[in-house]
């Protein structure tokens, strides 16, 4: 049987993400309805990470229904947002017009986007759950860095790999797969994720492709690609419920008892 090659995976991964938006309309974790009532739908870390973003030009990559996108734009940020999946960016422009509030948003698979988006930013931005959806970490990076103005950064807030490798085993936290080997990931799906595992939304089963990146290839992607790293975070904390002895923090967020791994992480690179 042939491999499918990355672009067809890319391929279903949009198709698979046009069948999801729809469904996070009801989606606890996107929350809409709290969202149109003017909640920041960023979570801590991310705020924490990307600070005071008045008066500044930012492009959140891989922005999905684009509710980040807009909390960013109510927080004062001149906003674009770019997705590859249509129905997604559909929605982020449906409610920054039911909402009007000024950002844009561009349809586009990421490593095609300098082929639709010109310009530079003050503020590049990618956030929970993008990354392991790119076959290639180095090009993303080098794409990425592209739209960083001389002298603005890069924030990058993600699943920490550590919590990848972990399943919950009869309450307890064990080893599950290693980062190292078996890389490629595949899943047929037929729900879609929520703020808590018990929340998930059914949809039509699709296929959904991923890859496993290593902390440290992120960060030699980003010095690779011209960016001077500024600052590392590893945090006992997620943005989802992903296994299920995780318990609410009270502040939007998830830990496992005890605090025993990192669950996000964090970086800010600068381009000189």
């Amino acid at each position: 049987m042939t491999s499918m090659s990355d672009i067809d995976k890319i391929s279903a991964n949009r198709e698979g993400f046009n069948l999801r938006a729809r469904a996070h309309m009801q989606s606890s974790y996107y929350d809409v309805d709290r969202f149109k009532q003017g909640h920041n739908m960023l979570r801590r870390l991310e705020q924490e990470e990307l600070g005071d973003v008045r008066g500044k030009s930012l492009l959140e990559l891989q922005c999905h229904i684009g509710v980040n996108s807009l909390s960013l734009a109510r927080m004062g940020a001149q906003v674009t947002g770019t997705d590859i999946s249509d129905e997604a960016i559909d929605i982020a422009r449906g409610l920054a017009e039911d909402l009007a509030l000024d950002a844009s948003f561009v349809q586009a698979n990421l490593y095609d986007l300098p082929k639709v988006l010109d310009g530079e930013f003050d503020m590049v931005f990618t956030g929970y759950g993008t990354l392991s959806f790119l076959p290639d970490i180095d090009a993303w990076a080098k794409v990425a860095a592209q739209y960083v103005k001389p002298g603005g950064t890069l924030t990058v807030v993600e699943i920490h790999p550590m919590l990848t490798l972990f399943g919950d085993v009869d309450g307890e936290l064990r080893v599950a797969r290693s980062l190292f080997q078996n890389r490629d990931v595949h899943h047929e799906m037929s729900a879609t994720y929520a703020d808590r595992i018990a929340d998930e939304v059914e949809v039509e089963t699709h296929s959904i492709y991923g890859w496993r990146w290593s902390v440290e290839e992120v960060l030699n992607a980003l010095i690779g690609a011209g960016l001077t790293i500024e600052r590392i975070r590893e945090v006992p904390y997620d943005a989802r419920q992903r296994l299920p002895l995780m318990v609410p923090d009270g502040d939007h967020n998830w830990r496992i008892p005890g605090d025993p791994i990192p669950l996000s992480f964090s970086c800010t690179a600068r381009r000189r």
